[in-house]
C-alpha cells in the first residue's frame, strides 16, 4: 500500500481541538478527585478508574500531537519534496518555550517565597525537557506534569530526521507494522520487568500512531472521517470499559497494543456529519477552550496539588481566565513572529536549493 496523501491537511479542525479541551478535563478531574487531598465517599472506590481517564486525556494529546504535527511535515514535503528542520523548530520553540517559561518563572518565585515546595534543579529539570527520567528529586509535583512535554520534545527532535532519512515511514503500512513491533516489543518490556524502558516505549507508540495516520492514504483517511454514530460510540464504549473495568496489569497491556488504533478512530472518526454530535464538537466555546489547552494544562498543576476547599474549583475557573489572556496577549502574538520567521527560513531555504540547481546545471 502506497501513501497517497496528496492533500495540504487544514491548519486547525476544529473537532480536534474539542478533543484538545476533552483531553485536558479528563486531566484536571484526576488531578482534583485523585492528587489533591479532595475526599469524596461516593468516588473513593474508582479513584483507580478517574487516574487512569486521567492518563487517556494525556493519550489523547498524543495522539492529536503525532497527527496535527506530521501531517503538517508530510504535507510540506509533498509540495516542496522537502522539509525546512529549522523552520520545524522555530515553530516549535515559540510554541512550547514561552508559555513554558513563564510558568516555570512563577514557580521558582512562589518556591522562593516559600508558598511552595519547588526547587531551581527541579525547574530546570523541567526546562530541559528531562522530567520523563528517573532523576532522585524528580520534577516536584508543581512541574511534575511538564512529563508529557518530555516525551513529545524528546519524540520531535526525532521524527523530522525520521521522516527525512527513512523510507520506511513514507509508507503507512510499513510504519504501522513498525509500531506494533514497538507495541509488542513495550509490552514484553514492562513484562520481564524493565518498566521504565517499556513506558518509555509505550509513550513513543502514542505519538508514532498520530504520525502513522498522518501517512494514511486520503481514500482511508476519508473512511475514518466518515465513521458511522454508532460505531464511532462502540470505539469510546470500548475504552472507557477498558479503562473502568480491566484488572490493573492486562489494562496497561491493552494500552499499549490497542489504545492508540482506538483513540485515533474515536478523535479522527468524530461523525461530526451527525447533527447531534456537530453541536458539541463544532462548538466554537468547546473549540476555543481545546485551542488555549496548553496554557491550562501547565497551569492547573499549580491549583491542584493542594485541596483548599471549594476555593480548588475557583482557582481552575482563573486558570481558564488567565490562559484566554495569555493566548491572546503573549501565544497569538509568539505564534505569528514564528510564521513570519519559519517563512523566511523556508524562502532562504528554497532560494538556496534553486542557486545550487542553478550552479550545477549542465549548459
Amino acid at each position: 500500500m502506497r501513501n497517497t496523501h496528496q492533500a495540504v491537511v487544514p491548519p486547525r479542525i476544529d473537532y480536534i481541538d474539542a478533543w484538545r479541551f476533552l483531553a485536558v478535563l479528563m486531566v484536571i478531574q484526576s488531578h482534583v478527585f485523585v492528587y489533591s487531598g479532595l475526599t469524596i465517599n461516593s468516588l473513593t472506590p474508582f479513584l483507580d478508574q478517574l487516574d487512569r481517564l486521567g492518563e487517556l486525556g494525556v493519550l489523547v494529546f498524543f495522539v492529536i500531537s503525532g497527527f496535527v504535527i506530521c501531517s503538517g511535515l508530510v504535507a510540506e514535503k509533498s509540495r516542496t519534496g522537502r522539509v525546512c528542520l529549522s523552520a520545524f523548530y522555530v515553530r516549535r520553540f515559540y510554541r512550547i518555550i514561552p508559555p513554558l517559561w513563564l510558568y516555570l518563572s512563577c514557580l521558582l518565585i512562589l518556591g522562593t517565597a516559600g508558598i511552595i515546595e519547588t526547587s531551581p534543579q527541579q525547574a530546570l529539570t523541567s526546562a530541559s525537557f528531562l522530567c520523563n527520567m528517573p532523576f532522585p528529586d524528580g520534577c516536584s509535583w508543581f512541574a511534575g506534569h511538564t512529563w508529557t512535554l518530555a516525551y513529545e520534545e524528546q519524540f520531535y527532535l526525532l521524527f523530522p530526521l525520521l521522516i527525512l532519512f527513512v523510507p520506511l515511514i513514507n509508507n503507512s503500512l510499513r510504519f504501522g507494522i513498525a509500531i506494533g513491533i514497538l507495541a509488542m516489543g513495550s509490552v514484553l518490556l514492562n513484562r520481564t520487568g524493565h518498566l521504565f524502558m517499556g513506558e518509555y516505549l509505550m509513550y513513543f507508540i502514542f505519538l508514532l500512531s498520530g504520525c502513522c495516520s498522518a501517512l494514511l492514504p486520503k481514500n482511508i483517511i476519508s473512511r475514518i472521517c466518515q465513521m458511522h454514530a454508532a460505531v464511532w460510540l462502540s470505539v469510546i464504549a470500548l475504552l472507557l470499559v477498558c479503562v473502568g473495568y480491566l484488572p490493573g496489569e492486562i489494562e496497561k497491556q491493552v494500552k499499549t497494543l490497542f489504545y492508540p488504533p482506538l483513540i485515533l478512530l474515536m478523535v479522527l472518526g468524530t461523525p461530526v456529519q451527525t447533527k447531534a454530535i456537530a453541536l458539541v464538537f463544532k462548538n466554537r466555546l468547546l473549540c476555543y477552550l481545546g485551542r488555549i489547552s496548553y496554557t491550562v494544562y501547565l497551569w492547573q498543576e499549580l491549583v491542584t496539588g493542594n485541596y483548599v476547599g471549594g476555593l480548588t474549583f475557583v482557582y481552575i475557573a482563573a486558570v481558564f481566565v488567565f490562559a484566554m489572556l495569555s493566548y491572546r496577549y503573549i501565544e497569538l502574538p509568539l505564534q505569528r513572529k514564528a510564521t513570519l520567521i519559519s517563512d523566511g527560513l523556508k524562502a532562504a531555504a528554497a532560494e538556496a536549493l534553486l542557486s545550487e540547481y542553478k550552479q550545477d546545471r549542465p549548459y
